[in-house]
């Protein structure tokens, strides 16, 4: 049986995450007295709250309204003041990315750079979002960011981060846990925010922590993909991208300087960002949670919620005559009757709810899985269309390389053959990984575990 925390007026079922400063739990609404919604909620350490976060609430509220319908922060945040103060906003199956990172060193299980980059543009959008609407994080960590178990990136704490980073000097806790994700100088906010992500990212590619200033060059000159169970170095591409980042090497000055840099990193590697790589690896990572949850959430649509409804108090009856009593012990007998009655109802309501939701889960989940499929089919029918274009690359450069005009022109061809090869195994691999999922797809809709 499920039990609830009342939380101003939510109620809280499970804590999903947790972080400094802050925990995320999952939450539900009630409407009359029965299950409305989930909700994402995150709830806020003493030491925040008696630094005096909550006093600066309306202020979070209208950061939240600026960034509302933007799809890199949480939907529709509201911030209560409690006590204790609590901000809330639509619910996102998921973890955090410090969780994400926590599984993949205990597990072992490789994090491509395919899937770095694809957190880094999901964060790079939404800081320059947060600074088109002359805004800024300012506290960005791994514990900021959400990731959805289908791979969509979220800042849930963007409309409160800039008030904690004001609060850090009353914070010691919070801002110990901080210090790898910002710089040891004082910086502008522009440069404060890409810093952090410089930190995530050397943290998605190596699985370290960034190491204190100083100690910075040494570090990225060391550095090979260790998270994705590699000892190549990073590539030159990606690490001079990083060095800018993290101010080793000239940091960017502007929006578009940095936004170019970015659009040639993701899109002219050898590696790309793809939220289906993002979402087959949070699904290896967290099956177990995924499930559980969706067992809990079910067992929420269809929990008794009236004991954790606030109680309402009976007013006084102000009559004084010798006929209140038999005036009580009617009014109890009718209330009796009623609750009998209400209960019979609620008892056959209920029950037919149940089916209801059971019919209406299992056609969702029906629904989710070929859509799912969907989506992987059309993954490999891209695959195998680049994969018959590499066939015709390999065979033209195959050509050249052995009847190019000059050596010069053989040798380049021969370069291009190399490469070409390279991208059709990843190809292979990508193929594979996409058939397995189509796999696990079908079992898990045939109910096989």
């Amino acid at each position: 049986m499920a039990v609830y925390d009342r939380l101003g007026p939510l109620l809280l079922t499970e804590v999903l995450a947790q972080g400094p400063g802050l925990a995320i739990h999952r939450a539900i609404s009630t409407l009359g007295g029965r299950f409305e919604r989930h909700h994402l909620v995150a709830t806020f350490s003493d030491e925040l709250l008696g630094a005096g976060l909550a006093d600066s609430w309306p202020e979070a509220q209208r950061i939240a309204d600026l960034l509302a319908g933007e799809r890199s922060f949480g939907g529709n945040t509201k911030f209560e003041a409690g006590p204790p103060a609590f901000m809330s906003c639509d619910y996102l199956a998921g973890r955090s990315l410090a969780q994400v990172l926590a599984k993949v060193r205990t597990e072992q299980v490789p994090l491509g750079v395919d899937h770095a980059l694809t957190v880094l543009q999901s964060l790079a959008q939404a800081v320059l979002q947060l600074h088109g609407k002359n805004l800024h994080h300012g506290v960005l960590s791994p514990h900021s960011v959400w990731v959805s178990y289908e791979g969509a990136v979220q800042l849930l704490d963007a409309p409160v981060a800039a008030l904690l980073g004001t609060l850090l000097p009353k914070a010691p806790a919070l801002r110990a846990a901080l210090e790898s994700y910002a710089p040891l100088a004082p910086a502008e906010p522009l440069q404060r925010d890409l810093f952090a992500l410089g930190a995530i990212l050397f943290e998605l590619l190596t699985l370290a922590k960034l190491p204190a200033g100083p100690a910075i060059p040494g570090a990225l000159a060391k550095a090979t993909l260790k998270a994705a169970q590699e000892d190549g170095a990073i590539p030159v591409e990606i690490l001079g991208f990083l060095k800018r980042l993290l101010a080793v090497d000239e940091p960017f000055g502007s929006f578009e300087t940095f936004s170019a840099e970015l659009e040639q990193v993701l899109y002219e590697g050898d590696y790309s960002p793809t939220t289906f790589n993002m979402a087959f690896l949070m699904h290896t990572l967290f099956r177990e949670e995924n499930e559980t949850d969706l067992l809990a959430m079910k067992t929420d649509q269809s929990a008794n919620l009236f004991p954790y409804l606030p109680a309402t108090p009976m007013p006084e009856d102000p009559a004084k005559g010798p006929g209140r009593n038999v005036i009580y012990l009617a009014a109890g007998g009718l209330v009796v009757a009623v609750g009998l009655f209400a209960g019979m109802f609620t008892y056959v309501h209920r029950t037919n709810q149940e089916h209801l939701l059971e019919q209406q889960s299992l056609q969702a989940k029906l629904g989710a899985f070929q859509r799912e499929k969907e989506a992987n089919d059309a993954k490999l029918a891209e695959i195998a269309k680049q994969e018959k274009a590499q066939k015709t690359l390999e065979a033209m450069f195959g050509q050249q390389a052995e009847q190019g005009a000059t050596p010069e022109l053989r040798i380049q061809a021969k370069k291009q053959l190399d490469a070409s090869r390279l991208k059709d195994r990843k190809l292979a691999e990508q193929r594979a990984e996409a058939m397995f999922y189509n796999q696990q797809i079908l079992a898990r809709q045939n109910g096989k575990p």
